[in-house]
């Protein structure tokens, strides 16, 4: 995809099996070389999601005819969706960041809207849903959080707390997620970072190994950046 064109390639020929220009969807008085238009899968063969910026219509397009073969009526201020692998449920982007997630049938919104996910315009985050039963992931503001559909509160949540040497409010940088949602690639503001591995008992069991397996002391709790739980962390050996 480029812009407002949608391509399909066959791998291994290199032939080109689709092409379409979503700019067809495009107000008539857009401004000319920005387009107001988000692009986006859709759980079916050949079809994409259009979003145009100020219509609450979503289209489904079929890239291989150029035809709409359904649309979804959301909010005046949708800037983008994503739509789960069944395609029951999906995610909506308003103005400001901000996020909802819907289901398709009967068409509602079930949950939001959540908190912004942009403090400010630079810093990387991820949203996704991770199966097919409304299960959606927001890496963002120091935290990766797990809701379903339906649901108000996160399933799961782990807290990053501020970044070591954080003096200005930056956040932790979200690069991407696995697709089961298991695993995080993430930055603190200096750059470290890397693969992490969304599993509090493994974190636990590796921590006591490397403080042999003692508990914390009062100052080194009131260091950390998350609340420790009052109980002892590491099993007696």
């Amino acid at each position: 995809m480029s812009g407002t064109v949608v391509q399909q390639w066959d791998p291994r020929t290199g032939q080109e099996l689709a092409h379409f220009d979503a700019k067809v969807l495009q107000p008539k008085d857009a401004p000319e070389g920005r387009p107001r238009i988000s692009i986006g899968p859709y759980p079916a063969p050949n079809k994409v999601d259009v979003v145009t910026w100020g219509d609450p219509d979503v289209r489904i397009v079929d890239i291989t005819t150029g035809a709409v073969n359904e649309t979804v009526r959301t909010t005046e201020d949708v800037l983008a969706v994503q739509f789960d692998r069944s395609g029951r449920y999906f995610g909506l982007m308003r103005r400001g960041s901000i996020v909802e997630l819907w289901r398709r049938d009967p068409l509602r919104r079930e949950l939001g809207p959540l908190r912004s996910t942009a403090e400010d315009l630079v810093t990387p985050t991820v949203t996704q849903f991770i199966d097919r039963d409304g299960r959606f992931l927001i890496a963002a503001n120091n935290a990766v959080r797990i809701y379903r559909v339906g649901e108000r509160a996160p399933q799961d949540s782990f807290e990053f707390g501020e970044p070591p040497g954080s003096t200005s409010n930056r956040s932790y940088s979200f690069m991407d997620i696995s697709k089961d949602g298991s695993t995080v690639i993430y930055a603190d503001p200096s750059g470290a970072g890397g693969v992490l591995r969304l599993d509090p008992q493994m974190w636990q069991r590796d921590l006591c190994k490397i403080i042999g397996y003692r508990q914390f002391t009062d100052d080194e709790r009131a260091s950390l950046p998350a609340r420790v739980p009052v109980q002892p962390l590491c099993a007696e050996r």
